[in-house]
């Protein structure tokens, strides 16, 4: 056999070995890469990558525990569904002009990610856009940035795209 014969045969056998390996899958909200039956967000991994590399993150703030807007945002929080909400933990909280987006974890209650609006005299939780629950197997970040920019067209994009989930939840 020629050794160009060879080395086509071995590259079919490769690719038929991969291919029955990995594929697509079909799912509610998008498609996902299957390696040997492990559903990968390939598309969600790729968007996320990408954001981190484009988005400007200049005039969003990474609030500190010890902020007043912080400690609004917990006192919010709390207040929005107790008594279980009344042990919130925040994971980490970006504030952008009048907005202001918490990552939340509590022990009885699934995670969650609420926006906030500050502009009126009485800040307030933006009850539309709290996403609460798990995204697996979609890459939480792109999936939950996606979600809040749906909800609230008016959110500024560079607060979404800061958005990193802190918690063990979203990872």
């Amino acid at each position: 056999m020629k050794k160009s014969t060879s080395l086509s045969v071995l590259m079919l056998v490769l690719l038929a070995i991969g291919a029955s390996h990995v594929g697509w899958v079909r799912r509610d909200n998008g498609m996902l890469l299957d390696i040997d039956g492990r559903e990968i967000d390939a598309a969600g991994w790729t968007q996320d990558q990408w954001t981190r590399l484009t988005r400007s993150c200049q005039d969003v703030q990474r609030l500190e525990p010890q902020s007043a807007r912080y400690q609004r945002a917990t006192s919010l929080i709390a207040a929005y569904s107790p008594p279980q909400s009344a042990t919130v933990r925040l994971a980490g909280v970006w504030a952008m002009d009048t907005w202001a987006l918490a990552e939340a974890e509590f022990p009885d209650l699934l995670p969650a990610v609420v926006l906030m609006d500050f502009s009126g005299a009485t800040p307030r939780i933006v009850s539309h856009a709290v996403w609460s629950g798990y995204t697996k197997p979609w890459k939480a970040a792109p999936f939950i940035r996606d979600y809040l920019l749906r909800q609230v067209p008016d959110l500024p994009p560079p607060l979404a795209a800061c958005f990193d989930p802190q918690s063990s939840s979203f990872q």
